[in-house]
C-alpha cells in the first residue's frame, strides 16, 4: 500500500494536475485569442493539430520527466522512460485535438440572412443560412495544385479549387473543391495520366453542379483550403487584397449535427488516456534511489534532454553544428507561421519564399542559391536533414573548427545549388541536403586519406553508407534532387583533399 500511495503522490496525481492544466490552458488560449478576438495569425492545421501535438511535450519535459524516474522501468538507453513520457504526452494531445473540433464549431451560431452581402457586416461570424442568392457561373476562376502526404510522402493529392462570384457582389465567393489521392510511388507518366483524368472528371462534374443545394454556408478561416481559392481568384487579379476576400463553402449536413459527438469524446479520450497511464504507473516497482534523489533535488547523472540542449548551444562545444541546425529550425518556423503547410508546401510556395530554380537565378536572383539551403519541403524533410547535419557536423567539428566548418558548409551548398540549376531546367530545389552532402564529402576525404583514427573510420564508412548511400539510391527513383547531392558530395571530397594537402594534416591511422 505504501508503494501505491507513493506512486499516486509522486507520479499519477501530478500527471492528472498537469494534464488538466495543459488541456485547459491551450483551449482557453485558443478560445480567447483566436475565436473571440481573432488575433492569432496562424493556420487552422497548426492550431488544430501541430501545436496541440507539440504543446503537451513542454508540460511533460518540465513537470513530469523527472517524476517518471521514480518508477523502476526497465529499458535500454532510457527507452522505457521515454515510452512513459510519450504515453503521458499522448494522453494530453488526443483530448486537445478532439476539443479543437468542438471549439471551432460550438462557439458560432447559424446566422439567417436575407442577402449574401450581409456576410460582410457579420465579420466575426462563421455560419450563414442565406434565404436567396445567385451565382455567376460564367465567371468561375480555377486553381489546381498538388501536395504529398503520408509518413514517407507515399500519397500524391490533387486539388482543384473553383471560385465562383455571387451575382453583382465583389469579394464574396462560392467555393467548390475537388480532390483526389493517388500513389506517389508510381511512374511520372502514371501520375500525369492520373492528374489529367482527375482534372477532366472534376470539370465535367462542375458543369452539372447544383449551387442551390445548400443547407448553410461556412466562411473559411485561415487555412490551406482558403489559400487555394485565393490563388484561383488571383489568376485574374494580381493586385488582389487577399484579406478582404470572403470564401463561403456550401454545407449539406444539418447544422445541429456539425459537432459529431466531439464534446463527449473530449472527456472520453482523456478518461481512456488517464486509465492507461494509471495502469502503467501501478505495474512497475518504486526505484528507491531515484525517489530519494528526486526528493533531495539531486540532478540526474545521465539526462538526455540536457545533452540535447548542450549540443544545440551555439556557444558550446559544437558551435558550428548548433548554429546551422538552429538556423534551419528558425527558417522552418518562420515558414510555418507565414502560412506554409507543415507537411507539404506547394512548389509555388517554396519558390516564392526562396527556392532555387534556373529561371529566377539566371535573371539575377542569385540569393536563391543560398536561401534554398535553409528552406525545407515539410517537417519530415527537415528532421531527416537535421539528423544528417548533426552526425556529420560532429565528425568534422574537432578537425575543422567552427569557422571552417560553416564556410565549407556554405561553399558546398552553393556548388550543390549551382549543380541543381545546371542539371534541372524547371525544378524548384530546396533543402540543406546539398550542403550536408558536402560535409559527407569532407568526411569521405578524411576517411580515404586516413585522417581519422582507424576506430573512427569504421563509423564513418557505416555512416556514409547509411546516410549518403541510401539517399542517393532513393534519388534514382525520383523526388530527390540527386544533382545537388552529387554536387555537394564531390565538392566536399575535393575541398577535403585540398585542405589535407594545403594544411598538411597529420594522418591518424593508429
Amino acid at each position: 500500500m505504501k508503494n501505491i500511495k507513493t506512486k499516486f503522490q509522486e507520479v499519477y496525481i501530478p500527471f492528472l494536475i498537469v494534464s488538466i492544466g495543459t488541456i485547459l490552458s491551450y483551449n482557453i488560449t485558443r478560445w480567447f485569442f483566436d475565436i473571440k478576438l481573432g488575433i492569432l495569425p496562424l493556420k487552422e492545421d497548426l492550431l488544430n493539430f501541430w501545436i496541440p501535438f507539440a504543446f503537451p511535450w513542454i508540460s511533460v519535459l518540465i513537470w513530469l520527466r523527472r517524476r517518471v524516474r521514480v518508477l523502476n522501468i526497465k529499458g535500454e538507453n532510457d527507452k522505457g522512460y521515454f515510452g512513459y513520457q510519450f504515453a503521458m504526452a499522448a494522453a494530453m494531445t488526443i483530448p486537445i485535438i478532439v476539443s479543437q473540433n468542438y471549439l471551432e464549431k460550438s462557439f458560432f451560431d447559424l446566422n439567417e440572412i436575407s442577402s449574401i452581402t450581409k456576410v460582410k457586416e457579420l465579420k466575426r461570424e462563421k455560419y450563414f443560412k442565406v434565404v436567396s442568392f445567385d451565382v455567376d457561373e460564367t465567371s468561375t476562376l480555377s486553381y489546381v495544385t498538388a501536395r504529398t502526404s503520408g509518413r514517407n510522402n507515399e500519397s500524391l493529392n490533387f486539388y482543384l479549387y473553383q471560385a465562383c462570384p455571387f451575382d453583382s457582389i465583389n469579394s464574396i465567393w462560392y467555393g467548390v473543391e475537388y480532390k483526389k489521392s493517388v500513389s506517389n510511388r508510381t511512374s511520372e507518366q502514371r501520375k500525369k495520366s492520373a492528374y489529367v483524368a482527375f482534372f477532366k472528371k472534376s470539370e465535367k462534374e462542375f458543369k452539372k453542379y447544383d449551387f442551390q443545394d445548400v443547407q448553410y454556408f461556412e466562411r473559411l478561416g485561415y487555412s490551406d483550403e482558403r489559400d487555394g481559392f485565393i490563388e484561383a481568384i488571383k489568376e485574374n487579379n494580381d493586385t488582389l487584397n487577399e484579406k478582404e476576400q470572403i470564401i463561403l463553402v456550401p454545407k449539406r449536413d444539418v447544422f445541429e449535427d456539425r459537432h459529431e459527438n466531439s464534446f463527449p469524446w473530449i472527456f472520453g479520450s482523456f478518461g481512456i488516456g488517464s486509465f492507461v497511464i494509471l495502469l502503467m504507473v501501478l505495474i512497475p516497482k518504486i526505484d528507491e534511489k531515484e525517489l530519494n534523489d528526486f526528493k533531495n533535488n539531486t540532478p540526474l547523472k545521465e539526462d538526455d534532454l540536457k545533452e540535447v540542449i548542450a549540443f544545440l548551444n551555439p556557444m558550446g562545444d559544437n558551435k558550428a553544428t548548433a548554429i546551422l541546425i538552429l538556423l534551419n529550425i528558425i527558417v522552418f518556423l518562420v515558414m510555418t507561421f507565414a502560412g506554409l503547410n507543415v507537411i507539404s508546401p506547394t512548389t509555388q510556395e517554396l519558390l516564392e519564399i526562396g527556392g532555387n530554380r534556373r529561371f529566377e537565378v539566371m535573371r539575377g536572383e542569385y540569393w536563391r542559391l543560398f536561401s534554398s539551403m535553409f528552406i525545407h519541403s515539410g517537417i519530415l524533410h527537415l528532421v531527416m536533414n537535421l539528423a544528417g547535419l548533426g552526425l556529420g557536423g560532429s565528425l568534422l567539428n574537432y578537425i575543422l573548427g567552427p569557422v571552417k566548418l560553416i564556410f565549407f558548409y556554405l561553399t558546398c551548398g552553393l556548388i550543390a545549388s549551382l549543380s541543381s540549376i545546371y542539371w534541372h531546367e524547371n525544378i524548384v530545389s530546396v533543402g540543406a541536403s546539398g550542403a550536408i552532402f558536402g560535409l559527407y564529402g569532407l568526411i569521405l576525404s578524411f576517411t580515404v586519406f586516413k585522417i581519422y583514427p582507424s576506430y573512427v573510420r569504421g563509423i564513418t564508412w557505416m555512416l556514409l553508407g547509411l546516410y549518403a548511400g541510401v539517399s542517393l539510391l532513393f534519388g534514382i527513383f525520383g523526388g530527390i534532387d540527386n544533382a545537388a547531392h552529387f554536387g555537394g558530395l564531390i565538392s566536399g571530397f575535393v575541398i577535403g583533399g585540398i585542405y589535407i594537402f594545403y594544411h598538411k594534416v597529420n594522418k591518424r591511422s593508429s
